[in-house]
């Protein structure tokens, strides 16, 4: 035990513990007959006197008893004649430090020391033989605290007598030099270990090889009273250490290698982990973004290149693979489905560039190499076109594909929300009109759909629906993709030039998704085309009459736009002819259910599964969820609950946790009546659809209900 553990335990160590408390205190009126009977029967050699109110005025010792009956005193004499005044005291909460300290400055003058509570009353006795007995306590508890730091110590040890004979080893020693405690105690340490030199000196830090194994050795001699009664010895294996520092200057090698190769490409490069977090940047894409590294890493590589899923095909999406196959991964190594490759084009700092992400395996885990390529140079500017000329064609072919399989869109949105039915069917009303539609909401809320609805129960449905994220168009190519471009009118321009959205949407509608977003240059071209139904395209000379309907939509708050001078006011009244605030999910409580069951039919046909409903607990889990992601979120979450499933019911544990998280039953106000009786006869319709394995004439006859009734209702609650 060192200086330092030995105050902390002898601090501990109170008078409060050591003294003796079988005693009787006395007076002054007492007899010398009283004194000695307490002597007789508590075996003690002084007595503390005390007052009428139980305050300490001085102390008898057997010395005063002698004396009285030396000088004549009969049995009846008070104590009080002959009792030592002012007599030392300590209390009860000093330490077996602070009363060694009494002991050795006292000595001989007192045999016990009065102890006093902390009201100044007696509270015990302590003496020669309750302080010995502390400190044997003491001894005994560092005893066996050394002996615990012995064993436990990672370091091996070795304590040798004065002629270096070997009196203990600890585990770790032992093992670090295949030795057996029992086998080696009492043999000569030159013996055990020749390479060691016993010295006369302290030695601290020497780099030694014993018995083959590369140690760091401290020798310090153990003196006693001025005298060396023997040596310790401490080894420290370095092998692990050593092992460590040559693959850690293999490592660092190879990092200048990799790092001066990225610092000569003309590209930035970020690397990213499973969670999308930034962890290497080189010195393009640093001066790319124009911030230094340690600024770079650590954030989130969507937030530094603006990407998002919605407008991406591959960029976001393969990022979203990767998370997906961190959170989804089940203990075994390579199991999951590798990310592919993703491309997108992003506006960066003002550049436009195109940006590749690539997965890769890092320690069984999936990370991101992500490229920027810059447009500085003919080439770049015109793989950028062809990318976006071919994610038009693939959302063409997708919006071709959704008109295939559609009914009347409007007749497909779920909901048995009041102010949302209200909504839907003023929109039904104004969609054979050709006047301008501004729909805003959260993201998630179905600004999409109700603008496709829009433009299918129009006249114009047969007519082209173009759809146009202003997100995700570089700004130097926003002008001719929305409005084309003459043959020749720029480097890799096609020959006979290119119609733009606005002339492939003539007689249709032509929705600008996300027009928060739209460059302020391209928003007063837009303007024009409102006011003057015509534009012209790039590098063309003369004016093209359109006939389109513009529905926009945007989960920007355009008013505070305006006034950050990011949208122009009129523009922003151009729009807002016909304007529709979609609410969101957390606003539709009564429609979740609802939603959920058409999504679970929905994607059991894409899916080709069987799940055949939702078990009140995975209801309870969804109703309670406030939805930040709004109806997307819970598409998201039923797509993959059904994954899991597969068939039978989605239980609550095949919901995403952050929704299962935050299920509070008991925190949630109680649904109101309405809602109440709208989902018990949900159920029991779906129960008796269960019972007859999809059969509605016989679930008909099981509730004693018409076929006609029983139609409806289905109709009613979505479950046709």
């Amino acid at each position: 035990m060192d200086a330092v553990q030995y105050k902390n335990f002898s601090e501990g160590f109170t008078v409060e513990q050591m003294m003796n408390r079988n005693f009787k205190v006395l007076h002054p009126e007492d007899s010398l007959r009283k004194v000695i009977e307490y002597y007789q029967q508590f075996k003690v050699n002084t007595l503390p006197v005390v007052n009428e109110t139980d305050k300490l005025i001085g102390v008898f010792p057997k010395k005063r008893l002698y004396k009285a009956l030396l000088e004549g005193a009969d049995l009846e004499t008070p104590c009080g004649t002959y009792m030592v005044e002012h007599p030392i005291f300590i209390t009860v909460d000093r330490t077996y430090d602070e009363y060694s300290l009494v002991v050795r400055v006292t000595k001989s003058k007192v045999d016990n020391v009065v102890v006093l509570d902390r009201s100044g009353r007696v509270a015990g006795m302590i003496g020669t033989g309750e302080y010995l007995r502390g400190s044997l306590s003491v001894i005994m508890a560092s005893s066996a605290l050394m002996e615990s730091l012995f064993r436990v110590n990672y370091e091996g040890i070795i304590i040798t007598n004065q002629n270096g004979i070997l009196l203990r080893i600890n585990p770790a020693a032992a093992k670090l030099f295949g030795l057996e405690a029992e086998l080696v105690k009492g043999k000569a340490l030159e013996n055990l270990l020749p390479e060691i030199e016993i010295s006369e000196e302290r030695r601290i830090g020497q780099k030694m090889i014993l018995n083959g194994i590369p140690v760091i050795v401290s020798q310090v001699p153990i003196i006693e009273n001025g005298e060396k009664i023997g040596f310790s010895f401490a080894f420290l294996d370095i092998s692990d250490m050593e092992k460590i520092a040559r693959e850690l200057e293999l490592v660092k090698e190879l990092q200048h290698t990799v790092d001066g190769v990225l610092s000569a490409s003309s590209d930035g490069v970020f690397v990213s982990d499973p969670e999308g977090i930034v962890r290497y940047v080189n010195e393009r894409a640093c001066r790319l973004l124009s911030c230094k590294a340690e600024d770079i890493i650590g954030k989130s590589i969507r937030d530094l290149l603006r990407l998002d899923e919605k407008q991406s095909t591959g960029s976001a999406a393969t990022i979203n693979c990767v998370e997906t196959e961190r959170k989804n991964r089940t203990g075994k190594s390579g199991t999951g489905a590798a990310a592919g490759a993703g491309v997108d084009v992003c506006n960066v700092q003002g550049k436009h560039c195109i940006v590749s992400h690539i997965p890769f395996l890092r320690n069984e885990r999936q990370s991101i190499v992500s490229t920027v390529y810059l447009n500085d140079n003919a080439v770049t500017e015109e793989i950028a076109r062809k990318w976006l000329y071919l994610n038009q064609q693939v959302q063409y072919y997708r919006d071709q594909l959704e008109k295939r399989n559609e009914g009347g869109r409007f007749q497909k949105m779920v909901s048995h929300n009041p102010a949302f039915t209200k909504i839907k069917n003023e929109a039904q009303l104004i969609a054979r009109s050709s006047s301008t539609v501004l729909l805003t909401g959260e993201s998630g809320v179905g600004k999409d759909m109700f603008a496709r609805g829009i433009h299918e129960a129009s006249p114009r449905a047969k007519q082209p629906f173009i759809k146009v994220s202003c997100v995700s168009i570089p700004e130097t190519l926003f002008e001719s993709e929305l409005f084309g471009y003459a043959p020749g009118s720029f480097t890799g321009a096609l020959k006979n030039g290119k119609p733009g959205y606005f002339e492939r949407a003539n007689k249709g509608t032509v929705f600008l998704d996300e027009i928060g977003d739209m460059p302020m240059s391209i928003q007063a071209k837009l303007l024009q085309v409102l006011q003057e139904k015509e534009f012209t395209r790039v590098g063309g000379s003369g004016k093209q009459s359109v006939d389109v309907r513009i529905i926009a939509a945007t989960n920007r708050d355009l008013r505070k736009a305006i006034a950050e001078k990011t949208f122009r006011e009129d523009l922003y009244y151009r729009l807002n002819v016909i304007a529709f605030q979609l609410p969101p999910l957390r606003e539709r409580p009564e429609d979740i259910a609802a939603l959920a069951d058409a999504f679970v039919e929905k994607y059991n046909g894409i899916l080709g599964a069987r799940v055949r409903g939702i078990s009140l607990g995975a209801r309870d889990a969804l109703q309670g969820y406030s939805w930040p992601g709004n109806i997307r979120e819970l598409e998201n979450a039923i797509e993959r609950a059904a994954n899991y499933v597969w068939e039978g019911e989605i239980g609550v544990e095949n919901l995403p946790s952050q929704i299962v998280s935050s299920a509070q039953p008991e925190e949630h106000p109680p649904l109101s009546y309405r809602t109440s009786l709208i989902g018990f006869e949900r159920e029991m319709l779906q129960e008796a659809l269960n019972k007859t394995n999809g059969n509605r004439s016989a679930a008909a006859r099981l509730l004693h209900l018409s076929r006609s009734s029983f139609y409806d209702r289905l109709e009613k609650y979505g479950m046709k």
